[in-house]
């Protein structure tokens, strides 16, 4: 069996990186991996990303379905056994794994999930607004959307010539409009490109501060 096929099947690599205080599985580096040829500025730094490892960590340890990466699957299974350090080192190992192979349709959603950088985790930001349709939370964005002169996303423009003119309130469609936007971009795959309008937007209607 050749490296490559190791490393789609999540098995680990005989040498070993210091991570985390644990040893990190090196595996064979797959330059013509799905991730590598399609969603690199999305791959986050094994050794780095301390931040953005521990939110994936907090998403891998609510999961409710498993991760179809047999190490993926084990962190999981650690993680809901309180094995903590374990299940973060075999978090990235898992990760790292998927970041070599080249079976998209099989692992695409691990990498999604468990292992890629989003819009919302390149945001500088920290409080974002919540809430459903129905929580007056949303109508501040709205309200900032409604006078906003700056660069708008086409999407976002859009709801902004279709707000009210009156000023009284704010109706549950609109409130929704803005929050699955904001649903929605915050968990696009990062494309590399800081300063966006897209990402200029996120922040200033998706969060609070």
């Amino acid at each position: 069996m050749n490296k490559v096929a190791l490393t789609s099947l999540g098995a680990a690599g005989a040498a070993g990186t210091a991570v985390g205080g644990g040893m990190l599985a090196k595996s064979y580096h797959n330059a013509n991996s799905f991730t590598r040829k399609k969603y690199k500025h999305a791959m986050l730094q094994l050794d780095s990303d301390a931040a953005i490892w521990d939110s994936k960590y907090a998403i891998l340890k609510s999961s409710t379905t498993t991760p179809k990466n047999s190490t993926l699957s084990l962190a999981l299974a650690k993680s809901k056994d309180g094995e903590e350090s374990k299940a973060k080192e075999l978090l990235r190992q898992g990760c790292e794994e998927v970041y070599n192979s080249h079976e998209e349709e099989k692992y695409f959603e691990d990498f999604k999930k468990f292992c890629a950088k989003t819009n919302k985790d390149v945001s500088s930001r920290t409080t974002w607004i919540t809430g459903n349709d129905e929580s007056d939370s949303w109508n501040a964005p709205l309200g900032t959307l409604k006078d906003y002169s700056g660069d708008l996303e086409p999407y976002l423009l859009s709801v902004k010539n279709s707000l009210r003119k009156e000023n009284n309130g704010y109706q549950d469609a609109e409130r929704e409009w803005i929050k699955g936007w904001c649903e929605d971009t915050q968990q696009e795959l990062f494309d590399g490109t800081m300063g966006s309008t897209k990402l200029s937007n996120q922040d200033t209607f998706c969060t609070s501060n």
